[in-house]
């Protein structure tokens, strides 16, 4: 995990949803967890990139140097654990890149004054509902010193929950086999509830 953001499956979790209005949460990792994702299409899921030896990235390669139109997008993903306090919950939350910065913003502001970012009760006050004029305004609404350990055991590995797909597996997808033969019955989150979380390139 890393506040580097250049750089880029397990139990169920709950993730977080914005619902238009302010909801308050605290940050309980350390940094973000980065991943790069492949979407596709024809199961409605995403795949965790494997990196090197990727299937799909040596398609999108192919097709940028023949200067063809992707038909796999890729997008960069943000998760950290937090506590929500609106839910009384322990949860993933999973934004884009301008939702980070403007937490990385923060935390600077909040250890400027000797305190931690995990110390912050943080407003998150949504505007918008759709892809094109939902935004987000973050603002610390007090400091207050807490024991993380309390979290502990709700806390998600969030490597071990994302973890790369096997470029095997992930041929297989291409080759034609249903998601149901490689990885088993499809998770139940809804397009638009990862749609809402990814940034597409």
């Amino acid at each position: 995990m890393s506040w580097n953001f250049d750089t880029g499956n397990g139990r169920k979790a709950e993730f977080t949803k914005f619902p238009v209005g302010v909801t308050k949460i605290r940050v309980l990792d350390e940094a973000p967890f980065i991943r790069w994702m492949h979407w596709l299409q024809k199961f409605s899921r995403g795949i965790n990139c494997p990196g090197k030896d990727c299937p799909i990235c040596a398609i999108r390669k192919q097709q940028k140097a023949n200067q063809e139109q992707y038909t796999y997008n890729m997008s960069r993903k943000f998760a950290m654990n937090i506590y929500n306090f609106e839910t009384d919950k322990t949860e993933i939350m999973e934004q884009g890149i301008n939702f980070f910065e403007d937490l990385r913003d923060l935390k600077a502001d909040v250890e400027e004054d000797g305190n931690r970012l995990q110390d912050a009760v943080i407003k998150v006050r949504r505007r918008g509902t759709g892809k094109d004029d939902t935004s987000y305004r973050l603002d610390v609404e007090e400091i207050s010193s807490v024991d993380l350990s309390q979290f502990e055991e709700d806390l998600i590995d969030l490597s071990e929950f994302f973890a790369p797909h096997n470029p095997e597996d992930v041929m297989r997808l291409l080759d034609g086999e249903s998601w149901e033969d490689v990885f088993g019955k499809p998770g139940s989150e809804s397009d638009e509830e990862i749609d809402e979380r990814v940034e597409v390139r």
